[in-house]
């Protein structure tokens, strides 16, 4: 059998999924950014939500809770505001405004 290469390997589609786990006021949540070439999806998983499945933090009733986890969500791909050394300490929801 003759194979013959007639375009060389290329990435043609990607999805990276960054998950972070916090405890707010707490309650665990594990926060994922899904990102692709058509744009990002964010999900929220909690035992207390959702009858324990993933949901769109957009759906969230609580207002304020909304607000934090969908800025955690967009910044859970950040290596260094969620990097391995900063587990254990309390999130600077201000520094998450600078992104």
């Amino acid at each position: 059998m003759k194979v013959t290469l007639t375009e060389e390997s290329r990435v043609v589609y990607e999805r990276r999924t960054t998950q972070i786990k916090v405890e707010i006021d707490g309650v665990e949540y594990t926060i994922r950014n899904s990102e692709d070439d058509n744009g990002c999806d964010y999900y929220v998983y909690s035992e207390s939500l959702n009858d324990g499945n993933y949901m769109d933090p957009y759906d969230l009733e609580d207002g304020e809770l909304k607000d934090v986890i969908q800025k955690l969500a967009e910044t859970c791909y950040d290596d260094f505001l969620f990097s391995e050394s900063r587990v254990g300490k309390e999130v600077d929801l201000e520094e998450l405004e600078d992104y």
